[in-house]
């Protein structure tokens, strides 16, 4: 390209020759210190989440927000009783355990050996923290209660209060526990109950029983087969 005189015109540049840089000019500083933008606070950037200029950030002015609070049902904590510990292990180190449809409270599963069929005409008697739970039966009984800890008591009503067993059970928010309770082999023992199914109590001594007095009944006949 060929331009008038042999010289390009002012301000272009010669054909193989790069444009010269331009000349790059600062920004004027702000007096405070900062970059003028527009938007923010002093012309600063709006942080994210930040309330419109003339209003009050989110929850100034207002009360703090409750906690939720669990009903405890019928079976209040008693006065002066200490916060419950939850994650306490149950009695000998086990952890209380849930059917996978227990609804959350307490469920107490009561039963009874077959050989003691006679207590099927009577019901277990199941107090918390001191009150008496109604419409009791064997099998599931569902107790429904809050967050806390609770003392449960479990006996046998036949000519006294036969078998009785106690456990501490600490219930979380929403937590669904179950314990089982057996009545013992013999009416002067202790019943048993825990997170898991229960032996029966006393069979040991009920089969020695069953031994003594099997001998001494063969013992009889052998002395009246001798006499003879």
């Amino acid at each position: 390209m060929s331009y008038p005189g042999g010289q390009p015109p002012q301000g272009q540049p010669a054909p193989g020759q790069f444009p010269p840089p331009q000349q790059q000019y600062a920004p004027a500083p702000n007096p405070g210190g900062q970059p003028q933008y527009p938007g923010g606070p002093q012309g600063g950037p709006q942080p994210w989440g930040a309330p419109p200029p003339g209003q009050p950030p989110q929850g100034y002015g207002q009360p703090p927000a409750q906690p939720q609070q669990y009903g405890s049902g019928p079976y209040p904590q008693p006065t002066g009783q200490p916060p419950a510990q939850f994650g306490q292990p149950g009695p000998y180190g086990q952890q209380p355990q849930a059917a996978p449809n227990d609804p959350p409270g307490i469920t107490v599963d009561c039963s009874y050996t077959p050989m003691a069929f006679l207590l099927a005409i009577t019901k277990p008697k199941i107090t918390v923290n001191g009150q008496r739970v109604p419409n009791t039966r064997w099998g599931a009984n569902h107790i429904p209660v809050g967050a806390g800890q609770y003392h449960v008591r479990v006996a046998t009503p036949w000519l006294f209060d036969m078998g009785p067993a106690d456990v501490a059970v600490p219930v979380q928010p929403g937590q669904a526990v179950r314990y089982y309770y057996r009545t013992p082999a013999l009416i002067f023992l202790n019943g048993a109950i825990g997170p898991v199914p229960q032996k029966t109590p006393g069979m040991v001594v009920m089969y020695v029983i069953w031994a003594f007095v099997a001998l001494i009944f063969l013992l009889n006949i052998i002395l009246m087969l001798s006499t003879m």
